[in-house]
């Protein structure tokens, strides 16, 4: 669940998201921060010192600031991770299917990935990628705190789909012209041969169960990636990096080929 904060007068509840990369990044994205929470301590008074120059430049007046104990950030927080500083910001702003669909051709669908360091590294990956990200409603992590503070505060310009069934979004996308890659650890094709010079939507499971199977049905191709060692597969956020990077490094060939 995220963390969040009951705001009478707002109607919806708010998210609270922590560290110093997500905060400064929170303030250049899209969300609205509505209070800066810093710790009552030398560090702190040294954030808030930043703040001038984190603000500089964005479109909104600085935030108010509420100075609070370090012990206070830890109990609101239930993470000790918070660097000194957190801030009150708007719900995570998802993407709708149709948006995405439409001014994306680079995606990356994650099926029943719960852990939240492994979701923010691959939004951290898909953000620089200027990849979409793919993630089901149900049985997989949302956006929360945690999940931002892994991106390093990627999540604040990311784009990022929530979708009511995973396979139903793959069935709309292949109809809509996108080639779906899944990645499965022993896959006969390499991911080095394929063109990704298309509308492209990698597909990557959990690391304990892999793609469920009516989502692997989907798939055009099954692509692995070689393993000199003895492990059998790589953390997924490792592998969508590896493959958004190959798809920008073959599109930046085929730009260059082409001029």
């Amino acid at each position: 669940m995220a963390t969040r904060l009951l705001e009478p007068d707002r109607g919806p509840a708010l998210d609270l998201i922590y560290g110093r990369n997500p905060v400064r990044e929170a303030l250049r994205g899209r969300r609205t921060v509505h209070v800066i929470l810093i710790a009552t301590s030398k560090a702190g008074d040294d954030l808030e010192g930043m703040l001038p120059s984190w603000c500089a430049g964005v479109r909104a007046a600085q935030p108010p600031i509420d100075r609070v104990s370090a012990a206070e950030l830890t109990n609101r927080l239930k993470t000790s991770d918070h660097q000194g500083i957190a801030a009150v910001v708007d719900p995570f702003p998802y993407l709708e299917p149709e948006d995405v669909l439409r001014d994306h051709t680079l995606m990356v669908a994650l099926d029943g990935v719960q852990d939240p360091h492994n979701l923010g590294a691959v939004i951290r990956s898909a953000e620089g990628a200027g990849a979409a990200v793919i993630i089901p409603r149900h049985r997989a992590v949302e956006v929360t705190g945690s999940v931002v503070k892994a991106s390093a505060g990627a999540t604040e310009h990311a784009a990022v789909c929530r979708v009511r069934n995973l396979a139903d979004f793959l069935g709309t996308a292949k109809k809509e012209g996108f080639w779906i890659y899944g990645a499965a650890a022993g896959a006969s094709e390499s991911y080095t041969g394929q063109d990704y010079g298309y509308s492209t939507c990698f597909v990557l499971g959990s690391e304990g169960e892999g793609l469920g199977r009516r989502v692997a049905s989907l798939c055009d191709v099954m692509v692995g990636l070689p393993l000199a060692g003895r492990v059998g597969s790589l953390n997924v956020s490792v592998t969508s990096g590896i493959l958004l990077y190959e798809a920008v490094r073959q599109r930046r060939v085929k730009k260059v080929g082409a001029g």
